[in-house]
């Protein structure tokens, strides 16, 4: 079976989505992620799964509901939007959320839209496939998130990598106003993220905020999640390393650094 799979956002949105096609591979489908390459390029070259730029000409018309001669290759399309376009194939419709973003995990409502049931963990960082060699370190931490709210602020990050052995502080692109707050630790800046997977492959712990990349940590290191307005009950990673720690009412600058050091003993 040739899948299309139409799956648009960021690398949050693509780590949600490694459950539903590890279901779809299992089964002997040959699959296409019509998609923003960046999001997926956590994933090796030359992997299983083909990614396709949504942006590319030879897709121009397909969210205007024009006939795309591209869809013509494949036996099927699984449209994970909330807006299925036409494109004169058998489709699947598979939102990502329901109405309100509330009720199913987001990434069990993908698995269980494509019929699968089980999550595979084993699967999911075979698809991955992190290359060995990446640094040791006690203690990875991604301070940033696509949202302000949802960062827990840096300076309690900085507190919390100072009292680890050996921590790694993880900065991407829009991260930048968070670099002095980091002054003396290890830092590394806008790396690709291949060498982001190799770093939290090799780490013993992770503490991020709700972001791609704490999605990403929780398919290759025990994961500590900071949670504060978003609902974890959808939202939360999906790997099997991952613990959540919500905010008290949601507010993330109510949560102490010897809050986060005690869950993070725990995990």
């Amino acid at each position: 079976m040739r899948t299309l799979v139409i799956r648009l956002g960021a690398l949050g949105d693509a780590v949600l989505t490694l459950p539903a096609l590890t279901h779809l591979l299992a089964q002997g489908d040959k699959v296409t992620v019509l998609g923003v390459p960046a999001s997926w390029s956590f994933l090796p070259a030359g992997g299983r799964l083909r990614i396709e730029d949504a942006d590319a000409g030879r897709w121009r018309g397909l969210f205007a509901g024009e006939s795309v001669e591209a869809a013509r290759a494949f036996d099927r399309a699984i449209v994970m939007l909330r807006v299925m376009p036409a494109l004169g194939m058998p489709m699947v419709h598979v939102p990502p959320v329901r109405p309100g973003g509330r009720g199913e995990h987001a990434a069990r409502r993908l698995l269980h839209g494509v019929g699968g049931s089980a999550i595979d963990p084993d699967a999911i960082r075979a698809l991955i496939a992190p290359d060995a060699g990446g640094d040791l370190h006690d203690l990875v931490l991604h301070p940033g998130s696509g949202g302000t709210g949802k960062r827990w602020p840096a300076g309690c990050f900085a507190e919390l990598a100072r009292r680890a052995r050996s921590p790694l502080v993880l900065l991407g692109p829009a991260d930048d106003d968070l670099v002095a707050d980091f002054a003396g630790l290890p830092v590394v800046r806008n790396q690709p993220l291949r060498r982001v997977v190799a770093a939290l492959a090799a780490a013993r712990a992770f503490v991020g905020n709700d972001s791609g990349v704490t999605h990403l940590a929780s398919w290759l290191c025990p994961t500590l999640a900071l949670f504060g307005p978003t609902d974890p009950g959808v939202w939360s990673p999906a790997g099997p390393g991952s613990r959540v720690l919500a905010a008290p009412d949601g507010d993330l600058t109510r949560l102490a650094a010897d809050d986060v050091a005690r869950a993070l003993a725990r995990l």
